[in-house]
C-alpha cells in the first residue's frame, strides 16, 4: 500500500473505506473522531488556520469522556487528538488517551512537540505526528525522550512548506525521521498561501538530491474542489472542539476570506448536540465550502451509504 493512502485522507483515493465497515443500515458511523481538547497553544505560527480562536477555551474531562462514550456507542474505532491548540498543554492529556484506549479505540496524537515529553508510556498508542514548519525547528530532545517512552508507537513528522521554503530545516526533519525509523514525513503546502508556495515537485527535486527521501509524502494542496451539499464525511470523521461540532478539519479555511477560526457557519451543533447529530445523521451542508479536499470520500460514502441489490455479485 502506498504511504499516501495509509497516512492521509485529504486529496487521496478513499481506499480506507474499502477496508472498514463505515456504514450500516443506511447510517454512516462516526468511525474516526477528531478531538480538540484545548485551544491553548505555546506557539503563534503564521500559517495557523485557527490563530484567531479563543485560546482560553477547552473541553472538560467529563465532556471528553461523554464524547468518547457516545462515539463508541455509535461505532467509533479511532480518535485523533489534535488542535486547535496544542494537545500536550491539556492537563489531563494522558488520562484522555488512556480513557479512549480502555474503550477499545485506537488513538493518534498531533503535537508541535514542544511538550511531547509530558507524554507518559502508553502501550497501545497507535501513532504520534509531530508538526514542524519552515520557520520552526522541532524540539528534537523532547521528541527523542518521548520516542524512547513509546517505542511501539508509529512516529512521524508533518512539515508545513511555506512561500519561503527552509530546506535546511526540512533536511534535518527527514534525516531525524530516517535516524529514528519514523514511518513517514508528510510535507504539506501552507493552505493559507497556496498561490505562493512552491510546487511539491520542486521540493522533491531538491530533497531527493540531498538525502534519502523514501519516507517523504509530498502532499501539495492545490487540487481542491467546491464542497458537496451532502457532506457525509462530517458524519464519518467529525471534529469536536470547545466551540462545538464541525464537519471536518478544514472548517477553519473552507470559506474564502473567513477568519482564522471556527466560524458559526461551519458549525453542526454544540458539543451537547453530538449524540443527536449522530443519531439523526444530521450531516453538514458542504455547499457552503469554497475549498474541499474530501470530494472522493463524499462520493464513495454516497455510494456505500445504502447497500446495492445483489451486492455479492461483484
Amino acid at each position: 500500500m502506498k504511504s499516501v493512502e495509509s497516512y492521509t485522507a485529504a486529496s487521496a483515493f478513499p481506499v480506507k473505506l474499502l477496508h472498514n465497515k463505515v456504514a450500516e443500515n443506511g447510517k454512516i458511523k462516526p468511525y474516526h473522531i477528531q478531538l480538540i481538547p484545548t485551544n491553548a497553544c505555546d506557539l503563534d505560527c503564521d500559517f495557523c488556520s485557527c490563530s484567531d480562536r479563543d485560546k482560553k477555551k477547552k473541553l472538560s474531562f467529563d465532556e471528553i469522556k461523554k464524547i468518547i462514550d457516545v462515539g463508541v456507542e455509535h461505532g467509533t474505532k479511532a480518535i485523533t487528538i489534535t488542535g486547535g491548540g496544542e494537545p500536550m498543554l491539556y492537563k489531563q492529556i494522558n488520562e484522555v488517551i488512556e480513557y479512549a484506549m480502555d474503550k477499545g479505540i485506537e488513538v493518534g496524537l498531533v503535537s508541535n512537540g514542544n511538550n511531547i515529553d509530558r507524554l507518559t508510556q502508553h502501550n497501545n498508542l497507535r501513532w504520534v505526528r509531530i508538526s514542524s514548519s519552515d520557520d520552526r525547528t522541532p524540539a528534537y530532545n523532547n521528541i527523542y525522550n518521548a520516542v524512547q517512552e513509546n517505542l511501539d508507537t508509529d512516529w512521524a513528522f508533518s512539515h508545513v512548506v511555506t512561500s519561503k521554503p527552509n530546506y535546511s530545516i526540512m533536511e534535518d526533519v527527514v534525516k531525524t525521521a530516517n535516524k529514528l525509523d519514523f514511518s513517514h514525513v508528510r510535507l504539506v503546502s501552507d493552505l493559507l498561501d497556496l498561490e505562493n508556495v512552491p510546487d511539491m515537485s520542486q521540493v522533491q527535486l531538491h530533497l531527493s538530491t540531498k538525502l534519502d527521501d523514501s519516507r517523504v509524502i509530498y502532499q501539495g494542496r492545490k487540487d481542491s474542489t467546491k464542497g458537496d451539499k451532502d457532506c457525509y464525511i462530517s458524519l464519518l470523521k467529525p471534529v469536536v472542539a470547545p466551540e462545538g461540532v464541525f464537519g471536518c478539519c478544514g472548517a477553519q479555511y473552507s470559506i474564502i476570506g473567513q477568519n482564522r477560526d471556527y466560524v458559526d457557519e461551519m458549525k453542526m451543533g454544540d458539543v451537547k448536540d453530538f449524540e443527536k447529530i449522530l443519531k439523526n445523521q444530521e450531516h453538514f451542508d458542504g455547499s457552503k465550502c469554497d475549498v474541499c479536499y474530501y470530494s472522493q470520500y463524499n462520493k464513495a460514502l454516497d455510494q456505500i451509504k445504502n447497500a446495492p441489490e445483489h451486492k455479492r455479485f461483484v
